[in-house]
């Protein structure tokens, strides 16, 4: 396939996922994926003491409950599974029939969805996103939002969701915003 092909392929699954919308079933089906995720990353966080509880205020939360639907949420979900995974829409003869041949489809995706997070330029951070324990709920949030996009015939709305829901559940109850947002050594001595 030419680069020019796969680039239009992209183009085409990226709008295909966009324009793909969730029946109520298909919402239902994404909120139990959902509850799902959060039921099996909560005992591994909080055994593993990644997890603690420190609830923001909601003042702290608001903007970054902002920013993050759209990064990580939209973007790595664009990315990870619309620009990388098969649309019904685009390639309807590629779309697994079932969630078995859908997930080994998916492995390639998910392994560099985990990966990506250890490319984190921000030396601050970047002893949270190379944390085992981070990168192994990566995984678990990872196929979530694969199982998300797969169940609605590939809705990146759903996926973004999907990744977005568990993301301010860390971040503003069990301590992710402090892990992510550290203060410089300058602004804690203020």
């Amino acid at each position: 396939m030419a680069v020019s092909e796969l680039y239009q392929n992209v183009l085409k699954r990226l709008a295909a996922s966009v324009a793909t919308t969730p029946t109520a079933a298909d919402w239902g089906q994404v909120s139990l994926i959902v509850a799902a995720t959060c039921a099996v990353s909560l005992p591994i966080g909080l055994s593993t003491k990644f997890f603690e509880w420190k609830p923001v205020t909601l003042a702290q939360a608001i903007g970054p409950a902002l920013s993050t639907i759209i990064a990580p949420g939209f973007t790595e979900e664009a990315i990870f599974r619309a620009a990388m995974l098969p649309h019904p829409k685009v390639n309807p003869g590629a779309f697994p029939p079932n969630a078995a041949a859908f997930a080994a489809s998916a492995l390639l995706p998910l392994i560099i969805f985990v990966a990506y997070h250890l490319v984190n330029p921000d030396r601050r951070t970047r002893a949270v996103f190379w944390d085992a324990r981070f990168l192994t709920l990566a995984a678990i949030l990872g196929i979530g939002c694969t199982a998300a996009y797969y169940v609605t015939g590939g809705s990146l709305v759903a996926a973004a969701l999907a990744h977005w829901l568990p993301v301010q559940l860390w971040l503003f109850l069990l301590g992710g915003l402090d892990k992510t947002q550290p203060l410089d050594a300058s602004a804690k001595k203020e």
